[in-house]
């Protein structure tokens, strides 16, 4: 499969992971030994790209003939520890009975199956400066954030159109995964049985037999041979995951972006969503974007719906260690704008886009969508 993406014809594969058992993806809380109280580490999920890409590229080159701890082997078309090489990932998409869902954008509001939208309010003095807030489009009535809710397709392609999804296209968290508690102990070799003070919990996630994580790949050479089934450890403990290999194009699983018209003052007005997290650098790059929009937006950004900051790492195989914790912003945020009508076609070609310096992981992936100034 064919696309256009970044210039000149590219060929995508879609990866789709199922998984065969619990999985244990472990988020950014300390997990000392010895510490005291009881506490207990949960499992993320979805994982972020960052672990899905190392089995991607693990099982391309043991086709390849490579066997771990063979470094000089390692094919150089798979990039090192920092960079994919030739690689370009999209995703992870989840995926309920092979349908994408995608996280409500926070700017819906929901009680009883009623949903409204928040739009940019009156300016206002705050600790910001003279800002516009989100405030909702109508009483709110105790409508609150959609907190652990996805949209289908259809619901999300609603959403851009300026309105708000149909219920039938919402998805729940519980829907997808359940989480199961896990207790562990640490065994002396010696006399086969519990050492003291070596108890742990964790979380772990189910998925559900409808639930699967979608992931494009493009830049593998041609000349390789990769099997359409495979199966690939995952995560902590290594819990296995089926994953099938076909064509496909990243285009294919997001919903189409909306026609953008002037409105009031000869302005388009839209809104930048990430459908995946974004990642922007340091503290003080990702507080820039907060306030002004991923970089590369034409127009100016009016407001912003962002939610809470996530962190993750991941473990550096080359070195054993654990990678620096990097901030990011987790998909669902996103931004107000007003721009020119010149800018129309600019504004439509960054619908699917990655912005941002992990773009080449599929980090930052943004879809355009439209909203109204009253």
């Amino acid at each position: 499969m064919f696309s256009a993406e970044g210039g000149g014809a590219v060929s995508w594969q879609r990866w789709v992971f199922r998984f065969l058992d619990t999985c244990f993806f472990r988020d950014a809380a300390p997990f000392h030994a010895g510490e005291g109280g009881y506490i207990r580490v949960k499992s993320i999920f979805p994982p972020f790209i960052t672990t899905l890409q190392g089995a991607i590229r693990t099982s391309l080159a043991l086709e390849q003939k490579w066997h771990p701890g063979e470094t000089e082997k390692w094919p150089e078309e798979l990039g090192g520890p920092d960079d994919l090489g030739n690689l370009r990932l999209r995703g992870p998409y989840l995926l309920y009975q092979d349908e994408p869902c995608f996280p409500a954008p926070l700017l819906l509001l929901g009680k009883e199956g009623t949903y409204i939208r928040l739009v940019p309010g009156a300016p206002v003095e705050c600790d910001l400066g003279t800002v516009r807030l989100p405030v909702p489009a109508r009483e709110p009535e105790g409508a609150k954030l959609l907190n652990g809710v996805y949209l289908t397709r259809e619901g999300l392609g609603q959403v851009l159109e300026g309105g708000v999804p149909s219920q039938n296209t919402l998805k729940r968290r519980e829907d997808f995964y359940v989480d199961e508690i896990r207790v562990g102990l640490e065994r002396s070799d010696e006399s086969r049985t519990a050492k003291e003070g070596h108890l742990y919990n964790i979380i772990h996630v189910r998925p559900k037999r409808e639930t699967a994580l979608a992931v494009y790949v493009s830049g593998i050479p041609p000349a390789w041979r990769v099997k359409d089934q495979l199966a690939v450890p995952l995560g902590g403990e290594g819990r296995l995951a089926a994953v099938q290999v076909m064509s496909g194009n990243p285009s294919e699983i997001l919903p189409p972006a909306p026609s953008l018209v002037a409105g009031k003052g000869g302005k388009i007005r839209f809104t930048v969503i990430l459908v995946t997290p974004g990642w922007y650098g340091e503290r003080e790059s990702l507080q820039k974007v907060i306030s002004q929009g991923p970089p590369g937006i034409p127009g100016r950004c009016l407001a912003a719906c962002i939610g809470k900051v996530l962190q993750a790492g991941g473990w550096d195989m080359l070195n054993r260690q654990p990678r620096s914790l990097m901030p990011f912003l987790p998909s669902g945020s996103l931004w107000f704008f007003e721009a020119d009508e010149q800018k129309t076609a600019q504004v439509a070609a960054l619908h699917g886009q990655c912005i941002g310096p992990k773009g080449d992981y599929g980090f930052g992936q943004i879809i355009i969508g439209r909203w109204e100034e009253k």
